[in-house]
Formats: C-alpha cells, sequence, structure tokens
C-alpha cells in the first residue's frame, strides 16, 4: 500500500492521489487503506518514510522517535560508524544519501502541493526537522574522526552546509536537468569533502 501511494503520489501529486486510487493500485479495499492509515496526511508520512529507509526495510516507527533511534534502521548505519577517517565516513553518506535523494525527490512536489493539508504540512515539517537533525548526527560523527572537519570549521555550520546543498530539492534540480544519478552522487561527492574536508 505505501508503494502504491509513493507512485501516485510522486505522478501525480498530493492533490491530484485520492485514497480510492491507492486501493486500487495496491488491489485493497478503500476502508483498508482508512483502517491502516487513517488519513491521506499520515499515507503520504508512511511513503516519505518508505522512500527514506527504503521500501524493503520500511516499518512503523514508534511515536514520536528521537532521530538517532531511525538512524539504524538504515543497512548501512554500522559501516558509517566504522569507518577509520573522516573522508571514509563522508564518503558513504553521501554514496547512500544520495540514493535516498533519488527516492525522495519525486515526492518533492507532492510535499509542496500538500500545503492546504495542516496533517500533512505537520509530516514534512516533522520529516525535514528529522532530516537536519541526521545531517548533525552525520557531522558528529564524521568530525570525531580522523583528520576530522575542515580547518575552523564548527559541527553547527558542517551541518548548515550538508543540510543545504545535499537535500532532495538539489537531486531534483539536477535530475530535471538530465543528470543521471551517477553524475549526481559523483557531484556531491566532490562538492561536500570541497566544503566539509580539508584537501
Amino acid at each position: 500500500m505505501v508503494k502504491a501511494a509513493y507512485d501516485l503520489f510522486c505522478a501525480h501529486g498530493y492533490l491530484g492521489t485520492t485514497i480510492s486510487a491507492v486501493a486500487a493500485e495496491a488491489g485493497v479495499a478503500v476502508p483498508t487503506i482508512y483502517y491502516t492509515f487513517g488519513t491521506k496526511a499520515a499515507l503520504l508520512g508512511d511513503a516519505l518514510g518508505a522512500a527514506i529507509v527504503g521500501f524493503d526495510h520500511w516499518r512503523e516507527p514508534p511515536p514520536d522517535p528521537e532521530t538517532a533511534d531511525l538512524l539504524p534502521w538504515h543497512q548501512w548505519w554500522a559501516d558509517f560508524q566504522a569507518a577509520p577517517t573522516s573522508g571514509d565516513a563522508l564518503r558513504i553518506i553521501v554514496e547512500h544519501g544520495t540514493g535516498i535523494l533519488q527516492r525522495v525527490a519525486p515526492l518533492v512536489p507532492a510535499m509542496r502541493g500538500s500545503a492546504g493539508d495542516p496533517d500533512a504540512v505537520g509530516f514534512v515539517e516533522v520529516n525535514e526537522e528529522r532530516r537536519i537533525e541526521s545531517c548533525r548526527e552525520f557531522v558528529k560523527i564524521i568530525a570525531a574522526k580522523p583528520p576530522g572537519l575542515g580547518c575552523g570549521l564548527t559541527v553547527e555550520a558542517a551541518t548548515d552546509i550538508l543540510a543545504a546543498l545535499h537535500s532532495p530539492d538539489v537531486y531534483q534540480g539536477l535530475s530535471a536537468r538530465g543528470w543521471s544519478h551517477a553524475r549526481c552522487t559523483r557531484f556531491f561527492q566532490q562538492l561536500l569533502a570541497s566544503q566539509l574536508l580539508d584537501p
């Protein structure tokens, strides 16, 4: 059901996607969607969460989870934590993080189109807060590995840089101009290394 909703939100936006269409796409009855998710806004929230974690690994998080509790859901998290240097850690984050952007970017128009639905706006705002907090956690771990962040760069400044440059909006813009996923990944690797690490 979540994948069906994701596909329809990406194709038709928030306003153009109906619960009945999601039910038809998923092969279930309309009441099943309402029973499982409650609202279309909640369905958008789950579609977004599944896009971030990966559809094969998505499960409903507990109410009001801490971001640090959600990060280990990513299969690459242990490799990131074990990376021996800040450069190695950044490469892992960019490689897998750009894969997340590839899945989330098509939802950006639906998220913007949900502005008239207060419940949906709430889900989008919480997601953005978690994205920023995730960037902060990534940066803290990168900073603790040798040789650390670039000279004079604070964790907060590095968080701002990572969140601003490595975002679904930037990925969507590059993709819309015909950039392949591989090209986007190379670009983010080079850009973020130049901004966050010493040469």
